[in-house]
């Protein structure tokens, strides 16, 4: 009997936890954005923000991140004014030569990434605005690329 209690204990420990597991279908649950040529998804708990970014074309943002009316969570869509015919690596260049010069921001890193079989340029950088620090990850694709 003293070997048989461990056992039973064991065994009733088992269907326990196996009957607190589930098997739930856990989809993200997202909006879509679709305005001035950009369509993407994103968060259902996200909201459509204000773009006051350059070249900004689409925003949207994290409700719960407001710091001084603007999220400070958020996804920004601009379309880099170049010249046709530009590489994407010589406007990306091109933007970043003088970008981090007496402006607050501070690189953190670059890399060369490949997303899709697209080549993708990434920089990630920080600030601090009106007392939040915030970082950035700027992401630079170009729409229509498979190289």
């Amino acid at each position: 009997m003293n070997k048989i209690l461990p056992l039973m204990a064991a065994m009733v420990m088992v269907v326990l936890v196996s009957g607190c597991i589930t098997n739930e279908d856990k989809t993200n649950q997202t909006n879509n954005f679709s305005q001035n040529g950009v369509s993407f998804q994103y968060p259902i708990s996200w909201g459509v923000a204000s773009v006051t970014s350059p070249n900004g074309v689409a925003a949207v943002g994290d409700p719960t991140t407001v710091v001084n009316g603007n999220p400070t969570t958020s996804v920004v869509i601009q379309k880099a004014n170049v010249t046709a015919g530009t590489a994407l690596k010589t406007a990306y260049d091109l933007n970043y030569a003088q970008f981090f010069n007496n402006t607050g921001k501070t690189k953190v890193s670059e890399a060369e990434l490949t997303l899709n079989g697209a080549k993708v340029y990434e920089n990630v950088y920080t600030s601090s605005e009106e007392g939040v620090a915030k970082k950035y990850r700027a992401v630079w694709i170009q729409k229509g690329s498979t190289t």
